[in-house]
């Protein structure tokens, strides 16, 4: 075997042959194993798609469905089954659409429909549809030009997260503020994250902590997601935590992106 570290200029013609076609074999091997990876993740993200598109439907029937029989029913009981099914499935499609939304951006860049909108008003209305939660909150009043849509699913997500790992009966804190950029922060007083899973939080399928009866009401794309959306808008989103002490999620984008 030839030493990697040999100079050149002092190998034989022979010696130069069997380095070039033994590089040229790890070359093969490491694109190959490249292309395996892709092409796996590839499949993947078609089957997400795919299922994902077959899950909406019947899931619109069944929400359809049930809020019809909630209008028509009498019995108290029963307008609380109905309505449980039909909660259950609403966030089950929003979760569904997540789904989508974050494995079409391994594909390609979110498409934004960008407009000017109040962000006070927009966040203001999320957070009044969170109802027996404690949260307080701080909202600027700034006129932003960006996609109100994907906006909307950043703030909703953070809400839910926040409220999904807060301790029981602890505060939640929402604050916007904005010179040249739109920022949104949330602290929660939960048990806060370990340093390793803030590296990955924000990852594809990634959910950090190991509470399992929290962990199971999402499947880890919600963050990922918000983090597609931001960076689309030309912004940053970032956690900071303390152990046992609560975490803030923060983001900022450009108040005139585009």
């Amino acid at each position: 075997m030839i030493p990697m570290n040999r100079n050149l200029e002092s190998m034989s013609k022979k010696e130069l042959i069997e380095l070039i076609t033994r590089s040229k074999k790890e070359t093969i091997k490491y694109v190959n194993k490249y292309l395996e990876e892709e092409e796996k993740q590839d499949t993947l993200r078609i089957v997400l798609l795919k299922l994902s598109h077959e899950f909406k439907t019947p899931l619109n029937s069944i929400i359809g469905f049930s809020d019809i029989l909630k209008a028509r029913t009498q019995n108290i009981d029963d307008y609380r089954c109905l309505d449980n099914i039909s909660h259950s499935s609403k966030h089950l499609l929003a979760l569904i659409q997540d789904l989508l939304d974050v494995t079409r951006s391994q594909y390609k860049p979110l498409e934004l429909v960008k407009s000017r909108f109040n962000t006070e008003d927009v966040i203001y209305n999320i957070i009044s549809g969170f109802h027996g939660v404690n949260i307080n909150y701080t909202l600027s009043s700034i006129n932003i030009f960006a996609d109100e849509t994907r906006f909307k699913q950043v703030i909703y997500n953070l809400i839910s997260n926040a409220i999904k790992f807060n301790n029981k009966n602890g505060e939640i804190r929402i604050l916007t503020y904005g010179d040249k950029d739109f920022t949104f922060e949330i602290t929660d007083s939960g048990d806060g994250i370990d340093e390793r899973d803030r590296e990955i939080i924000f990852n594809f399928f990634a959910q950090g902590g190991s509470d399992m009866t929290k962990r199971k009401y999402g499947c880890g794309v919600g963050l990922s997601l918000c983090k597609s959306i931001v960076e689309a808008h030309g912004g940053k989103i970032d956690v900071e935590s303390v152990k046992h002490r609560g975490s803030t999620f923060k983001f900022s984008i450009p108040i005139l992106n585009g």
